[in-house]
């Protein structure tokens, strides 16, 4: 019985390429979308699941409240608090420091040199029992007791010593940057699943920071992971570290008019957590990725459900003699699911090449190691649900109406009459409900894509293009024979026609800030706000053209004397005139630093942040990014002055690799997260306008097929092609304009609430909702005209020949 049946439902498959071909397109990109959707959001949820206990790990954090009102949350602590959670904190069973070493170099006896390794931490022992990590090499117990120690992973273990057996490896030699040298102690299995934890390389704590009384200095390579007793809450935690932070820090909070205190991140909300230091995902967007997903699935299905029902007048005989031949209602509702399953199949297989084209063409915006993982139950299970969820959704309601055609009726020849309960109305209503969730995305898109535009091309208060940073390296920083080498390599680039000017300091538009607490005492009384600082040489000002208002620019020193301040920061201060602050002074603690000119207010942050105090110093110690001006505005000059600027850099600093970057990629940088979303509507877009027309296909090609009669009769009457178009198209065209309605008030609230994370955005105006709703029309007219005009041109003599 099921093979006859799948025989029938080839044959009639075979023979409506067409529509069985819009069928299964239409299904194969919505399943598509929803398993690149599943993978995305399948591989979020995964970190830290499979964390053994990770229901009492947490990751202690920094909360603070400024003098101007503000909080703010930080994934890192003071030092002073490890000693203090080891020694005087009750309720925890392990208390592990994560502290981030960095070394430019590793070298082994018979390895090459390898530069730049991350993730190598300094922790204690119970580090690795809160994790949960298996020892493969190794003592436990004495693996970290001495400073000279080093546990690897597996899998690092492997990149060091290749080919060696893990016995072998303990005991061996790294010796970082040229003259450090590590013995191996230990060596771990790596971590089977995702996890927050990247470490790969392991140190033995310093006895400084066990015995720290620092509670004032936060440092980002410093973290603290905690794990609590069994029964223990995380209040009976924090009361008491809180307490003692008050204890130690109150004349502090007096004084500054700040108060800190702390808190515990659960380890199952870290991977989502704004403040962690790891890799994160943002739980909205993947909520609104689900949303996406239900939604192309839904018109996917829709689009099923209106071709399938449009052909059903058309089967209306071939329904009428299974029915005269003793089929059943069960029989003919079964044999629609079953063809309904077998499309979906097909479409599920050419969903694995869309998935595939995808997963290349957007490889950028698909997580890092997304592709590496592999969730089979989950794989499966989902695959299921997909295929068992699209054939009762999309084939339920045409198997329905197929068991309502009327057997006598049809056999007189009345087909139009044939189906009870058949309403038009109910099919128009999906192709509104599909043009509606297309054309909020056709608003979102365009209003997306004008902030981002505005962001791009607004003024930011300084010169941004055609210039290059360069970043000196860390290890050279800190290596005595290269002091003070990134002022000769100034004078040397200085002196290239192709470069137009060349400076110091930090860059002005970054996701990166400094601050500091200042006071200004004046008559009457203290004020004290947060100022964020960059460091700047002489010339900076004139590179990227900000104008100073009033005094002059602050002197190079080797130590900081004197400031730049911002409009935003001298009117904080409670100075009206730019020329009033000029030789007032300003106290970071006792330190009095003297205001010597005011700049005015560019951003410091990306246009999602109001432009905030914001000062200058001039230190030499601090200046370690290169700001180069090109002369050329020409594209085609840059490749010459490029290569002259890693000749100098070359002759100053010979063993360090030049690398350089477009001030304008920086910038454009800030706003990832916003071209990411951007880049996804657009393709929601495309996906929902082009099922959505596939859907319009069908009903237009069913309300030909319902007319024909009617359109053979107006022809022989004298009605023109033109004008049976016309008529075939007008109930579309209020259909589309029906959905633009519905939809313009749910994306102008949906776009108000998103650029409600702007400080500076663009107006919502008319023309954008009327620029989608006239791109709706021509895509609604440009989908219907073939069947219109291929029924307006038929012979009216095929048609009225049964009459």
């Amino acid at each position: 019985m099921i093979n006859h049946h799948l025989k029938a439902t080839f044959r009639y498959l075979w023979r409506n390429r067409l529509f069985t071909g819009l069928n299964i397109l239409g299904l194969a990109i919505g399943i598509s979308a929803s398993w690149i959707i599943f993978r995305m959001v399948s591989f979020e949820f995964s970190y830290d699941k499979f964390e053994p206990d990770r229901e009492r790990i947490f990751q202690l954090t920094s909360s603070f409240k400024t003098p101007d009102g503000r909080d703010r949350e930080m994934a890192v602590v003071p030092k002073g608090v490890l000693p203090a959670m080891l020694r005087e904190i009750s309720g925890l069973e392990e208390v592990s420091p994560v502290y981030y070493q960095h070394y430019e170099t590793a070298q082994t006896a018979k390895s090459p040199l390898v530069e730049n390794l991350s993730e190598r931490i300094a922790t204690l022992p119970g580090y690795f029992k809160m994790i949960g990590y298996q020892w493969l090499a190794g003592n436990a117990q004495q693996a970290l007791k001495t400073p000279e120690q080093v546990i690897l992973t597996a899998s690092r273990a492997q990149y060091y010593f290749p080919g060696k057996r893990l016995s072998e490896i303990i005991g061996q030699t790294i010796t970082y940057n040229d003259t450090i040298q590590k013995t191996v102690s230990g060596v771990l299995a790596d971590l089977g699943y995702l996890n927050s934890f990247p470490a790969q390389e392991f140190f033995p704590i310093d006895q400084e920071s066990l015995t720290s009384t620092d509670w004032s200095s936060l440092s980002s390579n410093e973290l603290l992971f905690v794990k609590l007793k069994k029964g223990v809450s995380t209040k009976t935690v924090l009361d008491q570290l809180n307490a003692l932070n008050e204890k130690i820090n109150s004349e502090v909070f007096k004084q500054r008019n700040f108060k800190s205190h702390f808190k515990l991140l659960q380890l199952k909300d870290k991977h989502f957590a704004t403040q962690s230091d790891t890799r994160t995902a943002n739980k909205s967007v993947l909520f609104g990725l689900i949303g996406i997903a239900f939604f192309l699935l839904a018109l996917a299905c829709i689009n099923y459900i209106n071709l399938t029902t449009a052909q059903i007048p058309q089967r209306a005989k071939e329904i009428s003699v299974r029915k005269t031949l003793g089929s059943t209602s069960g029989i003919i509702i079964r044999s629609y699911l079953l063809e309904t399953f077998v499309v979906c199949l097909l479409a599920v297989a050419l969903s694995l090449f869309l998935t595939f084209l995808s997963l290349r063409v957007f490889a950028e915006y698909i997580p890092e190691g997304m592709n590496n993982f592999t969730n089979y139950p989950g794989m499966i299970g989902f695959s299921i649900a997909l295929i068992s969820f699209i054939t009762v959704l999309a084939g339920l309601y045409p198997s329905w109406l197929a068991t309502r055609v009327q057997t006598v009726r049809v056999l007189k020849g009345e087909t139009k009459q044939s189906i009870r309960g058949y309403q038009l109305n109910l099919r128009k209503g999906l192709i509104v409900f599909q043009f509606v969730i297309a054309q909020v995305f056709v608003i979102c898109a365009i209003i997306i894509g004008q902030q981002l535009k505005y962001t791009l091309d607004k003024d930011l208060g300084f010169e941004h293009e055609a210039i290059l940073t360069v970043e000196i390296p860390y290890k050279l920083q800190q290596d005595s024979l290269f002091q003070g080498s990134q002022f000769v390599l100034k004078q040397r680039l200085a002196q290239h026609p192709e470069i137009a000017a060349v400076s110091l300091g930090d860059l002005p538009m970054i996701d990166r800030m400094t601050a500091w607490l200042m006071d200004y005492r004046g008559k009457n009384g203290t004020i004290q706000k947060q100022v964020m600082f960059k460091n700047i040489d002489n010339n900076y000002l004139d590179l990227y053209q900000i104008p100073l208002l009033a005094g002059r620019n602050a002197q190079l020193t080797d130590t900081v004397r004197e400031l730049l301040l911002n409009e935003t920061a001298l009117k904080a201060f409670g100075f009206s005139r730019a020329e009033e602050t000029i030789g007032q002074t300003l106290y970071q603690g006792n330190m009095p630093r003297t205001i010597v000119g005011v700049i005015k207010d560019f951003h410091q942050f990306n246009l999602k942040s109001t432009i905030d105090l914001l000062g200058f110093t001039a230190q030499k110690p601090g200046l370690t990014t290169f700001n180069i001006k090109l002369s050329s505005p020409k594209v085609s000059s840059w490749k010459k002055a490029i290569a002259l600027i890693e000749q100098e850099w070359k002759q100053v600093y010979p063993t360090a690799p030049f690398s350089y970057q477009f001030y304008d990629d920086t910038i454009k940088s800030l706003y990832r997260q916003e071209h990411s979303t951007s880049r996804l509507v657009n393709v929601a877009t495309a996906i929902t306008l082009l099922i959505s027309c596939l859907g319009l296909y069908g009903l237009a090609a069913f309300t030909a097929f319902q007319r024909t009669k009617e359109i053979g009769i107006r022809k022989v009457l004298g009605a023109t092609v033109g004008g049976i178009t016309g008529l075939l198209s007008k109930d579309f065209i209020k259909l589309v304009l029906i959905a633009l309605m519905i939809a313009t008030p749910i994306a102008w609230w949906t776009m108000n609430k998103w650029l409600e994370n702007f400080a500076f955005k663009i107006t919502v105006q008319w023309w954008m909702f009327a620029f989608a709703g006239l791109g709706a029309v021509t895509i609604a007219l440009l989908t219907v005209s073939y069947q219109a005009i291929k029924a307006a041109i038929a012979n009216p003599v095929d048609s009225l020949r049964s009459e």
